[in-house]
């Protein structure tokens, strides 16, 4: 074999080593979690918040949303609010919470990106599967279903 074709073969080997490894890479360990936004104040301050992974305050904005008078379109994008910041401190209320959201936005990709990621962070894989799975039936080319769904796919 020649010195140049050793070369090619070579190079070609150390591209798919490193395809490999780049791959790898692309595996998310965490789920990725949505805020869904309102016009109601409480409703926006708890998107913001759950985007920025300040869950405790997250929490608060949506809950204030969810008691107050507010439309049931706010109330809605609160409950999924509130699922991705209970989901996230641990609280004891997450299933609840996760569950209102399904409840108040059966059609909705959020309200199943949070619960999977609820379901995820649990340790409850199946489930968060199956969620992912409608999320990605409902929300298709959303960058939070893409994450979530390579997470699934990582990690079956």
């Amino acid at each position: 074999m020649s010195i140049a074709l050793r070369s090619v073969f070579a190079g070609a080997a150390l591209a798919l080593a490193g395809f490999g490894a780049v791959q790898a890479q692309d595996c998310p360990t965490e789920p990725m979690f949505v805020g869904v936004s309102g016009p109601n104040s409480d409703v926006r301050q708890s998107a913001r918040r759950v985007d920025r992974g300040d869950w405790r305050t997250a929490a608060h904005f949506a809950s204030e949303a969810l008691e107050s008078g507010t439309s049931n379109r706010n109330k809605n994008a609160a409950a999924i609010n509130l699922c991705a910041a209970l989901a996230n401190e641990g609280d004891a209320g997450t299933a609840e919470a996760c569950g209102m959201a399904i409840e108040r936005n059966g059609d909705s990709w959020e309200a199943y990106t949070n619960r999977g990621g609820a379901y995820w962070l649990a340790g409850n894989p199946d489930a968060a599967i199956a969620d992912f799975a409608r999320a990605a039936e409902l929300g298709a080319g959303e960058d939070a279903v893409a994450h979530n769904s390579a997470l699934a796919q990582c990690n079956s």
